[in-house]
């Protein structure tokens, strides 16, 4: 009797290891090479562990040498996945809600190298002239090469009115420079708004957080009170907004559309997949768009340029976005330490993967190289300056221009959407 039961767990067993393997789309054989393979890559993990903690000169923390393991891992996958240790894990968690003092920048690294993704607008970075694409070689004379985003952030961070000393090697620039920013308390106002005479609305999103819908929402009834729901058209400036959340950034196109995809999602896991969008409850009336993009907009920005311009909604003017198409899923850990990954690459509704491609806009505007500016003279009008005249303006926005141009001239650019 004991022998048959013997042979019944035998076949149940067998029986539920084979489903498990079919299940998951593998045969039996590869489950069990698959698994051996990682027992065996395991054991020689253990191994060197065992032979480091007994031989090596100086006694070693066990844990530290875990999570040294686990941050190579992690960092070797891309530039925005992270290991964060317990202390860090809280100190990342506790950024995301609120302010903090530094310099104002998004960074990331970039082809090995420390890279602004953006700086972010009426910051200490923007105000000292920080660009999109510049390299932060050193940090207080220390080199950055081998440092992650993350332990730079936690460098350049510090108390409001301290300050740090970071070198720069700009886009296309054989030398380096030198900017000293005296840190402060960084504090986002993610919606600011402009109405020009003719009743053309500019809007401005610095980065997608928490209540940025919500604020674009309040935004958009104060400017309909202020003219009277006589607007001409609106201006979305998405330049160097280096992103955030995805779900303001579905929220912030679902203003602007009133149908159609906005944004897919397609990772390894199925259950992750998914597809967003639009409703026609809470669409604002289909005004002539311009949105205006540059190498700064990033991520989320590029979601709602992206969703806009599939959508033939919008017209993009400036160059050509960051190219961030990734999602990355922040995960606890039992200890207290988390994982920052790589889940899913997003698509446009075009269903275009933009990452480290980026969006072309429709009408590309660059911004005049200042060499050439001084050699052929700002303008006309200041040949006619008095010597005691101080020209003290600030450039011309080119890009913002040629959005006022279309908009004024809308049926003459109207062919742009498809």
């Amino acid at each position: 009797m004991s022998d048959r039961r013997g042979k019944l767990k035998f076949v149940v067993v067998f029986a539920l290891v084979f489903m498990l393997g079919v299940s998951l789309g593998k045969g039996l054989d590869n489950v069990l090479a698959s698994s051996d393979s990682i027992y065996s890559d395991l054991e020689l993990f253990t191994n060197a562990l065992n032979i480091i903690r007994d031989n090596y000169v100086e006694n070693v923390d066990t844990r530290d040498m875990i999570y040294g393991a686990i941050d190579g891992m992690v960092s070797s996958l891309d530039a925005h996945s992270a290991f964060f240790r317990p202390g860090d894990y809280k100190e990342f968690m506790e950024d995301t809600k609120g302010s903090f003092g530094g310099l104002g920048i998004e960074i990331a690294v970039v082809d090995g190298v420390l890279t602004i993704i953006s700086p972010l607008e009426d910051t200490p970075a923007w105000e000292a002239g920080l660009k999109a694409g510049d390299k932060i070689l050193f940090i207080e004379d220390e080199s950055t090469e081998g440092m992650t985003a993350f332990d730079a952030v936690k460098v350049l961070r510090g108390p409001k009115g301290t300050q740090v000393t970071i070198t720069i090697q700009s886009e296309g620039a054989t030398t380096t420079r030198d900017v000293t920013i005296t840190r402060d308390i960084i504090e986002i106002q993610s919606v600011k708004y402009e109405i020009y005479e003719d009743n053309t609305v500019y809007i401005r999103i610095t980065s997608f957080q928490e209540r940025t819908a919500i604020d674009l929402r309040d935004t958009l009834d104060t400017i309909t009170d202020e003219t009277d729901g006589n607007i001409t058209g609106i201006i979305l400036d998405l330049r160097n907004d280096p992103g955030g959340l995805l779900s303001k950034s579905v929220d912030v196109s679902d203003m602007f559309l009133s149908e159609g995809v906005i944004v897919s999602i397609r990772g390894k896991d199925p259950n992750s997949n998914a597809i967003f969008s639009a409703h026609h409850e809470g669409t604002i009336p289909n005004l002539p768009m311009v949105v205006l993009v540059n190498g700064g907009s990033a991520s989320a920005s590029e979601i709602v340029a992206g969703a806009l311009k599939d959508n033939d909604r919008a017209i993009l003017i400036g160059t050509t976005t960051f190219g961030k198409g990734s999602v990355q899923t922040i995960i606890p850990m039992k200890d207290g330490s988390g994982l920052k990954i790589t889940t899913a690459l997003y698509y446009t509704p075009s269903g275009a993967s933009i990452h480290e491609i980026g969006i072309e806009p429709d009408i590309e505007v660059t911004f005049p190289d200042p060499a050439e500016v001084s050699e052929n003279g700002d303008d006309a009008g200041d040949e006619t300056a008095s010597e005691d005249e101080t020209v003290d303006e600030e450039p011309l926005d080119v890009q913002l221009e040629k959005a006022k141009e279309v908009i004024a001239n809308w049926q003459s650019y109207e062919y742009l959407l498809r």
